[in-house]
């Protein structure tokens, strides 16, 4: 690991002596595996991801991903990418955890990657974090929409002939991943709580401040911080 960090100092690449060693050697590839987390933990929040390595297998990361805007606005959908045994040499594998309505993913909840990007040649426009800005495109860009080539043709096919009922299948994915968002699996490693009464509370009350004009940033945040100490002294009263 010590090589690659001394290698990326000033740069988000490896050199290609590096990759075509772990290419043959599972430390190194291991090592490459390392790096590019590090780089996501810097990187990830840009496309609303957040992932964990699973406990003792640096191969296998678990995410969910946040959409923001689009037919799959609100959606949060939990994933699980793997890397194979010739990783960099081939693309990682990424699978949902719940189904999902969209060309590019399959019956088995497996996204088509070679589509995202079809000429993998590990380097720098194909990293694992090209691979993730391009699953987030995958919800937004329409063009993926009507990819009659992928795992899904029906989706396609659907969206290009009834938009409104191609809406209204991922309408019903979006709810049921909201359903399933906080039914922890034992063997999946990012685990999400349910936010409280509080934490409710306290994100309204900051929409509230943000709204009023007349007030200086430091005020706003005078206000929050005066509420959320408030809050912290009921609770503890509550309890």
């Amino acid at each position: 690991m010590n090589e690659i960090l001394l290698n990326s100092q000033s740069s988000n690449y490896l050199s290609e002596e590096i990759i075509n060693k772990a290419a043959k050697d599972p430390e190194a590839r291991n090592n490459i595996i390392k790096f590019e987390y590090k780089l996501l933990s810097v990187y990830a929040h840009k496309f609303s991801i957040i992932l964990l390595p699973k406990t003792d297998q640096i191969t296998e990361w678990h995410g969910m991903i946040s959409i923001s805007y689009g037919l799959y606005a609100k959606g949060k959908f939990k994933f699980i990418l793997n890397f194979p045994k010739t990783f960099p040499e081939s693309i990682p594998k990424i699978r949902f955890l719940c189904p999902l309505f969209h060309p590019l993913i399959d019956e088995y909840n497996n996204v088509d990657v070679d589509t995202l990007i079809p000429r993998w040649k590990y380097g720098q426009d194909c990293m694992v974090y090209n691979l993730l800005n391009k699953l987030y495109e995958m919800f937004i860009d329409v063009s993926y929409y009507d990819c009659v080539t992928s795992f899904n043709p029906r989706a396609a096919q659907l969206f290009s002939n009834d938009i409104n009922s191609y809406a209204e299948e991922v309408k019903k994915q979006i709810v049921y991943s909201e359903q399933q968002l906080y039914e922890n699996q034992v063997d999946f490693v990012l685990k999400l709580k349910e936010p409280t009464y509080n934490t409710q509370t306290i994100l309204q009350k900051l929409q509230d401040i943000n709204s009023q004009k007349n007030l200086s940033f430091e005020q706003k945040k005078k206000d929050l911080l005066n509420f959320i100490l408030q809050q912290s002294k009921e609770n503890k009263i509550s309890q």
